[in-house]
C-alpha cells in the first residue's frame, strides 16, 4: 500500500511539474505574438498624406481586370460574387522609382506596402474595398521611404466594383 502512495505521489509530482512548464512555455509564446502584432501595426499604420497633388512625380500604373469590361472608357470593372470577403487585383505599374517603397491607399486607407517597378503584383481587396461602387487607388512614394518625408511620388487610379 505505501508503495502505491509513493508512486501516486511522485506520478502526481511529475505532471505538475510538466504542465507548469508548458503553462510558462504558452505564455511566453503568447508575450511574442502580441508584441509581433503590436510592431506591426506600429510599423503598418500610415495615413493618406493632406494636400497632394494628383500627379507628381515618376511611374504610372492601371489595375487589370479578368473581365476587360471598362466604365466610362478606362475604369476596370470588377465581377464580384455576392458574399465573397476578399478579393485579388492585379496592378501594372511601369517606370516607378524601385528604390522607394510603395504605399498603396485604397479610397485614402493604407492597404499594402510594395517594392513596385515594372513588375505585376497583387493587391488584396476586403471590407470596403469590394462594396459596389467606385473606389480610388493612391500609390504614394515618401523620400527615404519614411512616411512622415516629403512625397516624391503620387499617382491614382479607379476601378468599379459590380456584385453578380
Amino acid at each position: 500500500m505505501r508503495k502505491n502512495f509513493y508512486i501516486i505521489i511522485t506520478s502526481l509530482l511529475i505532471i505538475i511539474n510538466l504542465a507548469g512548464c508548458g503553462t510558462q512555455q504558452q505564455s511566453n509564446n503568447v508575450k511574442n505574438k502580441v508584441q509581433n502584432i503590436e510592431n506591426k501595426t506600429k510599423n503598418d499604420l500610415v495615413e493618406l498624406p493632406k494636400a497632394l497633388k494628383t500627379d507628381m512625380g515618376p511611374g504610372k500604373f492601371y489595375i487589370s481586370s479578368s473581365s476587360n469590361t471598362f466604365k466610362d472608357g478606362n475604369i476596370p470593372i470588377i465581377n464580384i460574387k455576392k458574399n465573397t470577403s476578399s478579393q485579388k487585383v492585379e496592378i501594372v505599374p511601369s517606370e516607378f522609382n524601385n528604390k522607394y517603397l510603395s504605399y498603396i491607399f485604397i479610397d485614402g486607407i493604407f492597404n499594402s506596402r510594395k517594392q513596385l517597378s515594372n513588375n505585376k503584383t497583387n493587391i488584396e481587396l476586403k471590407g470596403n474595398d469590394i462594396k459596389a461602387g467606385k473606389h480610388k487607388i493612391d500609390i504614394i512614394q515618401f523620400n527615404n521611404n519614411k512616411t512622415t518625408d516629403t512625397v516624391l511620388t503620387h499617382k491614382i487610379s479607379y476601378y468599379y466594383i459590380n456584385i453578380v
